[in-house]
């Protein structure tokens, strides 16, 4: 019977409930500064248009009208797109789950530290299963439902790490400095293959 690992004590308030508000705040600033310049030329394109739409109106070409304030959501369109772009690495883990995918050769095991519910996207785009370590106590998604069968302690993860199969462990950048003190301690190797928003991915592989 494998229980979480000692360590899930040193990551702070764990427990504490995971919310779209908690990502937004670890989004870093250059993140936000580079939406800025999508965000002047949104409104300079619907101020700009809604004027002519307003012309046009007063003219009375109310087709006319309609059709330039409907090129003005063309710009607001393509900033969108920008912007999700921009944000969804801190939103979802499809971009780990779809580097883990192509990796070519073994597969190998794939390790998320957290709740569940924060590595959700893994269940949609991983194509494989994958363990979680370090599950916070509050974590309720779980339901009815037995996680014994996908739970690693951290020691349980440390006897994989020495295995010859390869190994993936996903966690937060805030973790990466207390990983990397557990595993240089008994592997002296230390391995970040990628990173996605605040997610690194750390492997056994050299």
């Amino acid at each position: 019977l494998l229980q979480k690992g000692s360590g899930a004590g040193d990551w702070g308030d764990i427990d504490a409930p995971f919310s779209a508000w908690h990502v937004l705040q670890d989004i870093p600033l250059g993140i936000w500064e580079s939406l800025c310049p999508l965000a002047a030329v949104v409104s300079l394109s619907l101020l700009f248009f809604a004027a002519i739409s307003g012309y046009l109106s007063w003219r009375g070409r109310e087709r006319l009208a309609a059709t330039a304030l409907a090129v003005a959501m063309v710009p607001a369109g393509l900033a969108m797109i920008e912007g999700v772009a921009k944000m969804a690495p801190y939103f979802s883990l499809a971009e780990v789950a779809q580097f883990l995918n192509e990796r070519p050769g073994q597969k190998g095991q794939v390790i998320f530290e957290g709740a569940l519910h924060q590595g959700s996207t893994l269940v949609f785009y991983l194509r494989q299963k994958f363990y979680l370590v370090n599950r916070p106590e509050s974590d309720d998604s779980f339901v009815g439902a037995d996680a014994k069968a996908i739970e690693l302690s951290e020691e349980a993860v440390l006897e994989k790490w020495a295995d010859p199969d390869v190994v993936y462990l996903i966690i937060d950048q805030e973790r990466l400095p207390y990983w990397q003190k557990v595993i240089t301690e008994r592997f002296h190797i230390f391995h970040q293959v990628t990173a996605a928003g605040t997610s690194v991915v750390l492997s056994n592989e050299l």
